[in-house]
């Protein structure tokens, strides 16, 4: 049988609203995992998740990512954002960039295409929608700048 990737594609919501609403929704489960809040079936989703995370992490070099997150969410007593830094000696906000490259690599391993951004940022709703109140503050700074 012959897979179309467009027919594929067109059965997933790949929205930016809907892919951001999946990442949410795996950020969610991450915390209550971490919290130990989540049900049991959550927890074996999450657990299997990492497991796959963890062959794709060691081939593609993001060890680290996989690391941080299963220091952060995973362990029996989390490591804080202070201590993740010490840990593998990086900057905090790295740490956080860590984590949300995680969050979007388990979004796909757990919703597949549905957790993929599939436009570049250049064709976003919200880049196109920045570029455009740009160019109309620069216009209106313009004409007010001539008046």
């Amino acid at each position: 049988m012959e897979v179309n990737v467009q027919e594929f594609i067109e059965l997933e919501d790949c929205s930016i609203l809907a892919i951001k609403n999946r990442y949410k929704a795996v950020r969610r489960a991450l915390n209550r995992f971490k919290y130990k809040k989540s049900s049991p079936e959550e927890r074996e989703i999450l657990v299997e998740a990492m497991q796959r995370y963890k062959s794709l992490a060691i081939r593609e070099e993001k060890a680290r990512i996989y690391n941080v997150l299963l220091y952060y969410y995973f362990s029996s007593s989390p490591l804080t954002d202070k201590q993740l830094m010490k840990l593998f000696n990086i900057d905090r906000r790295t740490v956080y960039k860590d984590i949300d490259r995680g969050v979007k690599d388990l979004t796909v391993i757990l919703y597949g295409i549905g957790g993929i951004e599939l436009l570049p940022e250049e064709e976003s709703q919200a880049f196109i929608k920045a570029k455009l109140q740009e160019a109309i503050t620069k216009k209106l700074t313009e004409e007010f700048g001539r008046r």
